[in-house]
């Protein structure tokens, strides 16, 4: 018997053999490219030069994502002049991303769509030696595809460490794509003294972002890895790194600092003052965390009388409480901000606001602007300085938004400001500034100022202030999409299901918040599996699959790690993204957004103020936030008549939603929380923003 099965497995093995080696002598006749490209036409069960994703619009989209794109970019290499090295560079990279590809993703036509012409458009790039510009045109693309101009030294290292400005992490998450090239070691550097707080995720055994800083040489970066090694990646020190590299602490003194949050918040304020600090990624983070511990102190003491209520603060500098108000808008209530404001114009007393701002390095001063302006204080903080000052002031508040060191949110600062704006002469000012800003950057054709200016003078169009209308006049100059409307079928584009993932934390309200979500959900259309004790699963019973996944508060850390590997590991990119939390906990979920997220619920306080960040990773996400605190009781009922609505099998209008859930919280005593919820069509920086990229995307 044992010869027998002996002489049937060589003949096994040589038949296997035989039919390996015809397949392979097949395959070779056909280009590795076009091999991989019948493989995806092969993904629906037929070989047509068609992609059948049950959605006719989709199979267009399809149709241009795996066949024309693909052709037009192997074709273009192959056309092009580039040497033959870089040829066989690019076309691996095309079969790289083709590769990626497959049964459970193939519908997601519309993120591959874009993916390949973002490399087509980077090809073309390198070819015309305009790389740069357009790798900053789609920033967390080009991160992702940096493996396809990894060679081009220059422009990768340069845009490597804009990127890192704007997402550290990616950085380092995508290190072994670029880490052999002679650059890397720069570009880490530069990250890890922008963003040390984000490096030290990193500091693992052969890990290659901790392998390059090893080798270095410079100062900072020798601080930081003394640090880990001295003190403990849990140490508060790494965000006083640049009083540590100037000698004003030791490492050892500035851990004693990051453990006392009065003592932290002035020491990171006084670093804040200066120009371009080290670590100011994670000084602003860190900066924003500190700032709402003393508010949400004060918040959380509503009740009390304001002897008892501001106790906690009222000792606080003038530049202290400056710096409360700038960095909490996220969740400052009204009384808070006018109980800390009536302490900042006391401490101020009569020194000039001008001058005051001035001293603080005129950090976040549109901000506080703004704040003023929404809460009525704007006149008489403008009364502090002379009226030569006020005008100076509020032209720097409105130009150079165009300038490389503010973002998008500075030019959404603004308009927000100016909606709140009733005084006609600080009106005047402002449409004045804009109007010149608006002259002059078309007379220098900048593409990025006449997209912000050109927005921001829709403001005041016809000499009126901001309308109901405003979306629907630039929507019509500016061909943006309806933002009215989320259709059904959006939501189970990526996915047979539409799959929810909730984010929740273990703060002090974070059990009282699961549970209360999860009742919510006890009702006949609805199951719940309660088995894991990780997470737990909502599944819809009828209509439209929808399926919910919330890890548990308390396994915070285990069970999103766990959802996220499950998700990963099936290429399931959720459709939609909720945070429930704290602010303060709001940029890890927003870190999770990806392109085919296709709305976001900013359970949390402020949310409002995260837009950019959301929109930047998904364009066309619609976005649910509040500009005031979050509370489950508004959260819930939102969620509810969501989650039945995308059960229904209904495109989903939210303008009809919300006014369903309007109709039920009106008589509550939530009803003046869900006041402060923007939903999508109303969300002015939304639709500021995604005007903003439209315009920029079609320059």
């Amino acid at each position: 018997m044992r010869i027998i099965a002996r002489h049937i497995a060589v003949l096994l093995f040589i038949l296997v053999g035989y039919a390996t080696s015809a397949q392979l002598h097949t395959e070779s006749r056909m280009d590795f490219i076009q091999a991989d490209i019948q493989r995806i036409d092969k993904l629906d069960g037929k070989e047509d030069r068609k992609v059948e994703t049950n959605d006719s619009a989709r199979n267009a989209i399809a149709h241009h994502a795996f066949f024309v794109w693909p052709d037009s970019i192997d074709n273009y290499i192959k056309k092009s002049n580039f040497g033959e090295a870089d040829k066989k560079i690019y076309r691996d990279y095309l079969f790289r991303s083709l590769r990626r590809v497959y049964g459970r993703n193939y519908y997601r036509a519309q993120f591959f769509d874009g993916l390949f012409a973002h490399i087509y458009k980077e090809l073309k790039g390198i070819k015309e030696k305009r790389l740069y510009e357009v790798l900053v045109e789609n920033v967390p693309l080009s991160v992702q595809t940096v493996g396809l101009y990894r060679n081009e030294a220059g422009p990768a290292d340069s845009f490597l460490c804009y990127a890192a400005k704007l997402y550290p992490d990616w950085i380092f998450a995508n290190v072994e794509e670029f880490g052999n090239q002679p650059y890397a070691q720069h570009v880490i550097e530069y990250t890890a003294k922008y963003a040390p707080h984000m490096a030290k995720k990193y500091f693992l055994n052969n890990d290659p972002v901790l392998n390059l800083l090893r080798q270095s040489d410079d100062t900072a970066v020798k601080i930081i890895l003394k640090i880990t090694d001295d003190i403990g990646k849990k140490s508060n020190s790494y965000v006083l790194l640049d009083d540590i590299a100037k000698g004003k602490l030791t490492i050892k003194q500035a851990d004693s600092i990051g453990v006392n949050n009065a003592a932290l918040l002035t020491e990171l304020m006084n670093i804040r003052k200066q120009k371009s600090p080290l670590a100011e990624y994670s000084l602003e983070k860190e900066l924003e965390v500190q700032a709402l511990k003393f508010v949400r102190k004060v918040n959380d003491l509503h009740n009390e009388n304001d002897a008892v209520r501001f106790q906690s603060v009222d000792r606080f500098s003038v530049d202290q409480l400056y710096t409360l108000i700038v960095y909490s808008e996220e969740e400052i209530f009204t009384s808070t901000f006018n109980g800390i404001y009536k302490r900042f114009t006391a401490k101020l007393g009569k020194r000039d606001g001008f001058e005051f701002i001035q001293s603080m390095g005129e950090n976040k001063f549109r901000v506080f602007i703004k704040q003023c302006a929404a809460y009525g204080n704007l006149d008489a903080f403008l009364r502090t300085m002379s009226p030569e000052k006020r005008n100076i002031l509020l032209i720097k508040f409105a130009a150079g938004l165009d300038r490389d060191g503010n973002d998008i949110s500075q030019a959404v600062e603004v308009a927000d400001a100016y909606t709140s704006i009733r005084d006609t002469a600080i009106q005047s000012i402002l449409q004045r500034t804009i109007a010149m800003e608006l002259e002059r950057v078309t007379g220098e054709k900048d593409k990025k100022g006449m997209a912000i200016y050109g927005l921001l003078s829709n403001l005041f169009v016809k000499s009126t202030l901001f309308k109901e209308n405003w979306y629907e006049n630039i929507s019509d100059k500016y061909k943006l999409p309806p933002i009215d409307i989320m259709p059904s079928a959006k939501l189970f584009e990526s996915n047979k299901s539409c799959i929810w993932h909730m984010y929740f934390y273990d703060d002090e309200d974070g059990g009282v918040s699961f549970k209360a979500f999860l009742d919510i959900f006890r009702d006949a259309n609805w199951t719940i599996d309660e088995r894991n004790k990780l997470f737990v699963k909502i599944s819809s019973k009828g209509g439209k699959a929808v399926e919910i996944f919330a890890n548990r508060p308390k396994e915070e850390y285990n069970g999103q790690a766990y959802l996220e590997h499950y998700f990963d590991s099936l290429n399931i990119t959720p459709d939609v993204l909720i945070h429930r939390g704290h602010s303060y906990y709001a940029y890890k979920t927003i870190e999770k957004t990806k392109p085919g997220t296709r709305i976001f619920v900013l359970g949390s306080c402020g949310g409002y103020h995260n837009l950019s960040n959301i929109i930047d990773k998904s364009p066309e996400v619609s976005i649910i936030s509040s500009k005031q605190i979050g509370v489950y009781a508004v959260n819930n009922p939102i969620l509810k008549e969501l989650a039945d609505n995308v059960r229904s099998g209904k495109d989903i209008n939210w303008q009809q939603l919300w006014m369903k859930v309007d109709a039920r919280l009106k008589g509550t005593t939530d009803y003046g929380k869900f006041q402060d919820y923007i939903p999508p069509h109303k969300n002015l920086g939304a639709i500021f923003i995604r005007a903003y990229n439209k315009l920029v995307e079609a320059n």
